[in-house]
């Protein structure tokens, strides 16, 4: 019996979005995504109205990225749409992020995070250092995913000399002149990570320092680590719809491949998987508040615990329902299944939430690590 998942964000947004996501996957192209995000106004969402954005919030962005998801179109929503305008919102009194954030809403500045959100992403922030001449910035970024039409960078950096604060550094894509390292992810994404060796910035060039980079870094995980599992939940709900189509049209021996049980078990394990998933994204989604809270983080650890683990099996089976090793990565459902595997190593692997769970249940938890820890059995 064919299966239709429920839209989990019904409306408008989500309607025009998968129309432009079916669009793309039934003609590829390069078309460059800055400018089909800025026609969509999807670049606006996040953005206050007072700098000229539509002043949406998470539920917003997670039309957007659902409409997005189940046709497997890969389009730098979460960074471009939610994180950067995020970390800009939790920035009031800063003029130069005002100052990005109007330019975001015209499309005329287009900014890409390079810096890790997540306290257990393997790269570090940058190391920084003040002289007379203002930073000195030396490392490597994380993962950036530079198209040609991105304007900045913001870096995310910490205070080497000082007390380990936590720094926000935006520079334009032409200051970044250094050597740099550009590979395509299993999900055809192509990063570019730039490798930093004293290299100086100026006072003017950063937007925050201590407490207030660290909550913000804070805001812009927090949205990145919901925005993907979002993006997870709703790549299984339509690589599970293909699924079954599949196993109903293949024909094998003279039967539908539907009619063997031992697969029939395996989508019903997929399906009971899917709805759980759902029920806990649309659980968490619902206690987060519109502020970043640490209250909210053991919630989001235990989101991205469970869906990580559950997007790595979900992605195994939906292979192996395609014939293993005689798949090919052209067919939607393997370019689904591979963004799963994708997702669930972005912004905190498995490990990373099971770690920090332990610390919780432990009795002490640390909550992040770009200046602002807290110690508690509840995280604050």
């Amino acid at each position: 019996m064919p299966f239709e998942p429920n839209t989990l964000f019904p409306g408008l947004l989500s309607e025009s979005a998968a129309r432009v996501a079916q669009d793309m996957a039934n003609r590829p192209g390069n078309r460059p995504a800055a400018a089909l995000i800025r026609e969509m106004g999807w670049n606006a969402v996040l953005i206050p109205e007072a700098q000229g954005g539509a002043g949406g919030d998470l539920q917003d962005l997670a039309a957007i990225i659902e409409g997005i998801a189940t046709h497997a179109v890969n389009l730098p929503i979460v960074t471009r749409c939610g994180v950067i305008p995020t970390i800009l919102n939790a920035l009031p009194k800063q003029p130069s992020a005002h100052t990005l954030q109007t330019g975001i809403a015209d499309g005329a500045i287009i900014v890409e995070v390079g810096g890790p959100l997540h306290p257990g992403d393997p790269t570090p922030p940058l190391s920084a250092s003040k002289d007379k001449h203002g930073w000195q910035l030396s490392g490597t970024t994380s993962g950036i995913e530079l198209t040609d039409d991105c304007t900045h960078v913001l870096l995310i950096g910490r205070d080497a000399v000082g007390n380990n604060k936590a720094m926000l550094i935006c520079l334009a894509i032409e200051q970044l002149t250094c050597s740099s390292t550009v590979y395509r992810t299993m999900d055809d994404r192509q990063i570019t990570v730039f490798e930093l060796d004293k290299f100086h910035v100026s006072d003017a060039d950063t937007l925050a320092t201590g407490t207030a980079a660290a909550q913000s870094i804070h805001a812009g995980w927090r949205i990145a680590a919901a925005a993907t599992a979002t993006d997870s939940v709703c790549s299984m709900g339509s690589a599970l719809s293909r699924t079954i189509s599949y196993l109903i049209e293949r024909k094998q021996f003279g039967h539908a491949l539907a009619d063997f049980q031992a697969l029939r078990h395996d989508v019903a394990r997929l399906y009971v998987v899917y709805e759980l998933c759902r029920s806990l994204l649309q659980a968490t989604l619902r206690t987060l508040e519109p502020v970043a809270a640490n209250d909210d983080i053991p919630a989001l650890d235990l989101l991205g615990l469970y869906i990580g683990n559950e997007a790595i099996r979900f992605a195994e089976t939906i292979i192996q329902l395609h014939g293993g090793m005689g798949m090919t990565r052209e067919m939607p459902a393997a370019q689904l299944a591979t963004r799963l595997l994708a997702n669930a190593l972005r912004y905190g692997d498995p490990l990373t939430y099971e770690q920090k769970i332990h610390n919780l249940r432990s009795g002490g938890y640390t909550s992040f690590s770009h200046g602002v820890n807290t110690q508690g059995s509840r995280g604050d």
